[in-house]
């Protein structure tokens, strides 16, 4: 009976190369986590809201509320599930008429830095701010506004919810 030995230089070399496969792996995955740090160091968080009030009047207000900048690339406004192509169908819609004294500020494609907003819409003129801020509780007013990072994630808000997700529309 022939028995055989192992070679003490094969072990060694065995565990020579176990040893550098377990660090490539631990690499790899420093390497991911440090990734994941840089993106969330410049995370956007993009909400938007319509507000009124007798002073101040009526206005869409759009917020980026992240420590990042946000590209806002793509818009879908709806309103009662009905898409609107542009801001002034949307007023006429909810009034009746796009021709009243306010403020309009198209959007995509716009760079909207961290802790800051910008008004979409808004009018300081009492009677039109009554009239449009009563037309918004009235009616299913949505907009998703597709967004993304320096590092081209992307996320869609549909006011104070904002997703994770690739936009498609």
């Amino acid at each position: 009976m022939a028995r055989k030995t192992i070679n003490n230089g094969v072990i060694i070399g065995l565990i020579a190369i176990l040893i550098n496969l377990v660090t490539v792996f631990v690499y790899i995955y420093q390497t991911d986590l440090m990734q994941e740090q840089q993106k969330a160091s410049v995370w956007p968080y993009v909400e938007w809201q319509y507000t009124y009030n007798q002073n101040e009047g009526f206005k869409i207000v759009i917020s980026n509320k992240g420590i990042g900048p946000a590209l806002i690339t793509h818009k879908r406004i709806k309103l009662n599930n009905k898409v609107q192509p542009n801001l002034d169908s949307l007023i006429a819609e909810l009034v009746g008429t796009s021709q009243i004294p306010h403020y309009k500020n198209d959007f995509q494609k716009k760079v909207l830095p961290a802790n800051s907003s910008f008004y979409l819409v808004r009018s300081t003129d009492a009677k039109w701010s009554e009239l449009l801020f009563m037309a918004c509780m009235e009616n299913k007013l949505e907009m998703e506004l597709c967004f993304e990072s320096v590092y081209k994630d992307q996320w869609i808000s549909t006011g104070s919810e904002v997703m994770k997700k690739n936009c498609n529309f």
